[in-house]
């Protein structure tokens, strides 16, 4: 049996405050300081409640909340991953 090794990849990821800040730069529906629903990479986001947006990934609709970071792949697809998880995974680029 073989072994493999991730290849180093570096992608991009914000937090749900610095995503839902994009938001409000993106959409004029904004209700509450929330953005409603909008565009980011392409791919349209919206507003379940004040902790929680949908994010369309490719493996079905994922629920992004402030627990989570939203990770940007090599492709622009769009992924939420648990804080914890994503610490232990990536470490920043300078």
């Amino acid at each position: 049996m073989a072994k493999y090794r991730k290849k180093p990849v570096v992608i991009e990821a914000v937090t749900f405050e610095e995503f839902v800040d994009y938001g409000r730069m993106q959409t004029k529906s904004i209700v509450k300081g929330m953005p409603l629903a909008f565009y980011y990479y392409g791919h349209i986001v919206t507003h379940e409640n004040d902790e929680c947006y949908l994010i369309p990934t490719l493996e079905g609709t994922m629920r992004f909340t402030p627990e989570d970071m939203l990770i940007t792949g090599v492709n622009e697809e769009i992924y939420p991953c648990k804080i914890d998880i994503f610490e232990a995974t990536y470490e920043l680029v300078e």
